[in-house]
């Protein structure tokens, strides 16, 4: 596995294994606070908006009476991302206090904290209604994954990397028929949308399955050290 580089350790060194396992310790109590948090939030947005409870509550299909299978692709998606965040974090919460290697649960934080916010996005369509552009949005996403790849990149010499190295194929892909949507529609019409969703749901499968190998593996091997 790949170790933190010099330049960076000194800003490391605060999250210590014992304040890590300590804060760990709390996150139970500190998800089941959010999750009340998120359903007491219904009150004050129903009353802002003018709306009932339900339509924050039910499922987008209720809501806009349509067939329950569709965008079922994109709620798959979802599925993927929340699979790769939620393995990751775990992975990371389990080495905190059992790897001898500082990079390890540091990779499996970094990137289980992307994978959430890339799922984030993908639910509540963020990148679409950002502030700054679609663009500029995706700059900053690809910033932090170059980062990533950086920090840890002993990690992607790992022999599941053949996954991240299809995931970052397939992301390329459905971001270049996107950008040239308009030139590539007029070619082949509404199959456009189907390669552009396909290859982005590929990626985001392909990315959880490389994220649940390394930790599987990861796991496996502190404990048996």
């Amino acid at each position: 596995m790949s170790r933190i580089p010099d330049i960076v350790k000194p800003h490391l060194r605060t999250f210590d294994g014992g304040r890590c396992r300590h804060l760990t310790a709390y996150l139970p109590s500190i998800t089941l606070c959010m999750s009340v948090a998120a359903v007491l939030l219904i009150v004050p947005a129903a009353a802002h908006i003018s709306r009932d409870y339900g339509f924050f509550t039910r499922d987008p299909t209720q809501i806009g009476n349509i067939p329950r299978y569709a965008g079922y692709l994109s709620s798959l998606g979802v599925m993927a991302w929340t699979v790769g965040a939620a393995v990751s974090l775990f992975t990371s919460a389990v080495l905190v206090s059992r790897s001898r290697d500082d990079a390890d649960p540091r990779f499996f934080l970094f990137f289980g904290g992307f994978t959430a916010l890339l799922g984030w996005d993908d639910l509540f369509l963020i990148h679409e209604n950002f502030i700054l552009g679609e663009k500029s949005l995706f700059l900053v996403y690809g910033v932090i994954a170059l980062t990533g790849v950086v920090l840890f990149r002993g990690v992607f010499r790992n022999e599941a990397t053949g996954f991240a190295q299809a995931a970052a194929a397939a992301f390329l892909l459905s971001l270049s028929v996107d950008a040239g949507q308009r030139l590539i529609e007029r070619q082949i019409g509404d199959i456009r949308i189907l390669i552009e969703d396909g290859a982005k749901f590929i990626g985001a499968v392909c990315w959880a399955i490389f994220l649940c190998k390394i930790g599987a593996a990861s796991i496996s091997r502190c404990t048996h050290e």
